[in-house]
């Protein structure tokens, strides 16, 4: 039996490490490891800065504010879109300052974050906030179409339905670190496996996901504007349902491994075979100096 009342939190040393065993975790663990590679003595190497700028700019901030030309565009010509769409746009130019303003905060607070072993968590943090982000934004630009489609109450109901998926996965989710962490076992669970074939077959599924939505939306093929509808319709869903699962299954565990090399430092460090310029940086032991007795 599970004690539920333990926390995720308070796991010795040795029953964190258990959480290299978590399935989803390891799917994050290749994009980790790449962006472990710029990360030098407590700071990013040049290339990783001009790069990260670019990709902040353009991806991070870029595509958020494409999601916001294109509700403009959509609206000024609603008279010749196909399918129906609200009068006033759910998504608007505050809604995008507002998101703007948190994620820069969230990558300003990150700043106070200094230990080099660290510095990747912090950066893959700042791009699991974005897409956050981009998904509330986009839920808001879909609601355009949705609302008229199924009423604004319908649309409720639906969202009731992706809080309750949320709610039902953290819970899940929560039994099943836990269960990692306090009861380690060889036994292979069904969530690996499902882990393991998303690794494998993830991109080959998401080309034929792609190339549907590009058949049912071409203007070449004769579809009827219901279909075009209900389509519309399930990939809202589709994307939903995907982003919970990936923040909530990939995300907590990738992050909680996080706070457990912050709460034990050296215990990793030794584990990991690291030097104390390797795992805190230059900058971070010059303020820290009592750490150097552990050299």
């Amino acid at each position: 039996m599970i004690n539920m009342k333990k926390s995720l939190f308070n796991a010795s040393f040795e029953e964190s490490l258990n959480l290299e065993d978590d399935g989803f975790r390891k799917l994050q663990q290749e994009q980790h490891d790449k962006t472990e590679k710029y990360f030098k003595n407590g700071k990013p190497s040049l290339w990783f800065r001009i790069y990260s700028f670019v990709l902040g700019s353009v991806f991070a901030v870029g595509l958020n504010f494409m999601l916001l030309v294109i509700s403009f565009t959509l609206h000024d010509d609603a008279n010749n879109l196909t399918l129906a769409i609200t009068k006033n746009s759910f998504l608007t130019a505050n809604v995008f300052l507002i998101g703007l303003f948190i994620w820069l905060l969230l990558v300003a607070l990150g700043k106070f974050i200094k230990q080099n072993s660290i510095l990747p968590y912090r950066y893959n943090f700042h791009i699991f906030t974005n897409m956050i982000w981009f998904i509330v934004e986009l839920d808001l630009l879909f609601m355009d179409f949705i609302v008229p489609a199924i009423s604004f109450w319908g649309a409720v109901v639906i969202c009731i339905g992706f809080l309750a998926i949320f709610i039902w996965l953290i819970v899940a989710e929560n039994r099943h670190l836990k269960y990692l962490l306090y009861h380690r076992t060889n036994e292979v669970l069904l969530r690996d496996k499902i882990s393991k074939t998303i690794a494998i077959y993830g991109m080959s599924l998401l080309g034929v996901a792609l190339l549907v939505k590009c058949i049912f939306f071409a203007g070449s093929v004769d579809i009827t504007n219901s279909i075009k509808a209900f389509g519309f319709f399930i990939t809202w869903i589709v994307i939903n349902i995907a982003a919970i699962a990936t923040i909530i299954l990939i995300g907590i565990p990738y992050f909680l491994q996080a706070y457990y090399k912050w709460k034990y430092p050296e215990e990793y460090r030794e584990w990991e075979g690291k030097s104390l310029e390797e795992w805190y940086g230059k900058k971070y032991l010059k303020k820290h100096k009592e750490l150097l007795e552990h050299e």
